[in-house]
């Protein structure tokens, strides 16, 4: 099966997301940050008008980065700015930057596999977004194996899907950057996947579990709270740190980067983050 919908950003401007509803679009993927990591300002107002009427939803990040430290950044903004947010669709990393291609096949695999693996620890699924070009003499194989959702449309655009530009790999295709949808002004990117995310549960190693399997204490005299399993994760915005004897709810283990185990947990029983393990004692 095939589900149609859209991509867009602050070029959009305010959206009438009722409209964008009522002609049947399937999904949405919104960008999420723009240069510098600056929120996209008008991410949340997409995000809200997509779950107000019920488009399931996936963000893109286009990546700057050109060192496996930046992209690390990069990352962890994404999933900062998203504080468990629910999405059906996957977080995309763009990859189209020229500086990056500098870099070579083997530092982008570098970059996407570290940016993944944020993305993934914090409960999200993870995909690839480039052009062919990029797919066929970029991407390494080893990346491929990943879901990749490809532009390719033709330089006569006329916002249409013209069937011989269809790519032969990829769980996505955006066919057109002139598509037009009631509820917009102007131009859209439009987009085929092939791929029923909405209805297709995260794998075992996406999913945290937010059911409590325990009771832990704290025994640390001070705990930082993260967002993501590792200490190169940043603070929990709402809840950055636990207290010596404080209680909280154990519900998922992750391992970080360096072998260490941490828990994923429920702090108050609304907030959620990561805490190493070695200082939770179970109840």
């Amino acid at each position: 099966m095939e589900y149609r919908g859209i991509d867009v950003s602050a070029w959009q401007g305010e959206i009438d997301w009722k409209k964008v509803a009522d002609v049947g679009t399937e999904f949405a993927i919104i960008r999420i940050t723009e240069a510098g990591n600056n929120v996209d300002a008008y991410f949340e107002r997409n995000y809200n008008g997509c779950v107000d009427y019920g488009i399931p939803a996936g963000v893109y990040k286009f990546s700057y980065a050109l060192s496996v430290a930046a992209v690390r950044q990069e990352a962890e903004r994404v999933v900062d700015i998203l504080r468990e947010r629910q999405l059906r669709y996957p977080v995309f990393l763009d990859l189209e930057y020229s500086n990056q291609r500098r870099l070579g096949q083997k530092m982008i695999e570098r970059l996407a596999e570290e940016f993944r693996r944020i993305v993934v620890d914090a409960g999200y699924r993870f995909g690839i977004y480039c052009n062919l070009d990029w797919y066929n003499n970029v991407i390494s194989e080893e990346l491929k194996k990943y879901d990749f959702w490809i532009a390719r449309y033709p330089s006569d655009d006329n916002g249409t899907l013209m069937e011989r530009y269809r790519p032969d790999a990829g769980i996505g295709w955006q066919y057109t950057s002139k598509g037009r949808v009631p509820g917009i002004t102007g131009n859209v990117d439009r987009d085929v996947f092939y791929k029923d995310y909405s209805a297709e549960e995260p794998s075992d190693k996406e999913k945290l579990n937010k059911i409590p399997k325990f009771v832990g204490k704290v025994t640390a005299t001070v705990l930082n709270v993260r967002t993501g399993a590792g200490t190169e994760y940043p603070n929990l915005r709402e809840y950055p740190i636990l207290e010596q004897g404080n209680l909280i709810d154990v519900c998922d283990t992750r391992k970080a980067a360096d072998g260490t185990t941490w828990y994923y947990i429920r702090i108050a029983g609304r907030y959620f983050g990561f805490v190493a393990a070695r200082y939770i004692e179970r109840q």
